[in-house]
C-alpha cells in the first residue's frame, strides 16, 4: 500500500489564496487534521515517510511520523513533490485573479487542469517531475503533498482521467490509499466538515 497524505489546513486555506509554491504554515485545525491522519496511518505499518520541503506539508508529515513513532529524522524530503507553481496567479485569492487577469482565468475554467499557468506549470510539468519518484516508491510509504501533485498522480497511474479527475474529492489530511498502483479508497478525514474551501490550493 501506498498513501498519499494531502497536508493539513494551511493559513492560504483559509483566506482562500492560492498559495502553490509559496510557504505558507499550518493553521491550528491543519495540526489537528494531521492528527487525525496520524489515527487513521495507525495500521499502516509505516516503512517510510516522504514529504515536500513546504511547511504545511513538512508539518504535517513531522506529527503523522510522531504519533506512529517513525524517526523524524528520517522523513525523506522530495522536492518533486512541491505543489503546482501558479506562476502570475500565486499567493492570490480567486477575486483578485478574476480582477487582474480576467482573460487568464476564463481559459483556466475551460481548460481546468489542462491549463498551464503563465510563468509558472501545468499538469503535465508536475507528471514529468513526480513520475520518476512514483515508478519507485516503495510499498508501505507515505507520500505527504499536495492537492494538485495527487491529482497528477491519479493522472499518472492512470488511475483517473480527463472525465473524471474532479470526482475524487481530496480536502485537507483526506489520504488517497493505492494498492498495487491502484486505487483503492479514500480515507476521509473530516467528512462532517469537508466543504468547497477544501479545494483550494
Amino acid at each position: 500500500m501506498i498513501y498519499l497524505v494531502r497536508h493539513g489546513e494551511s493559513l492560504s486555506n483559509i483566506t482562500k489564496r492560492y498559495s502553490g509554491i509559496t510557504d505558507v504554515e499550518l493553521s491550528e485545525n491543519g495540526r489537528d487534521q494531521a492528527l487525525i491522519a496520524a489515527m487513521n496511518l495507525k495500521d499502516a505499518h509505516i516503512s517510510n515517510i516522504f514529504s515536500s520541503p513546504l511547511k504545511r506539508a513538512f508539518d504535517t508529515a513531522k506529527i503523522i511520523s510522531i504519533e506512529n513513532n517513525f524517526d523524524i529524522n528520517k522523513i525523506a524530503v522530495e522536492k518533486k513533490l512541491i505543489e503546482v507553481n501558479f506562476g502570475i496567479f500565486e499567493n492570490m485569492t480567486w477575486e483578485e485573479m478574476r480582477e487582474n487577469h480576467l482573460e487568464e482565468t476564463e481559459k483556466w475554467i475551460s481548460l481546468r487542469h489542462k491549463y498551464k499557468f503563465p510563468q509558472g506549470e501545468s499538469y503535465e510539468d508536475i507528471i514529468k517531475r513526480v513520475s520518476g519518484f512514483f515508478d519507485k516508491v516503495p510499498d508501505n510509504s507515505v507520500v505527504v503533498t499536495h492537492f494538485g501533485v495527487i491529482q497528477s498522480a491519479l493522472l499518472y497511474l492512470k488511475i483517473a482521467d480527463d472525465k473524471d479527475l474532479w470526482k475524487y474529492e481530496i480536502s485537507n489530511c483526506d489520504i488517497v490509499v493505492l494498492n498495487n498502483n491502484k486505487f483503492e479508497k479514500i480515507i476521509k478525514c473530516c467528512p462532517e466538515t469537508a466543504s468547497a474551501n477544501d479545494k483550494s490550493f
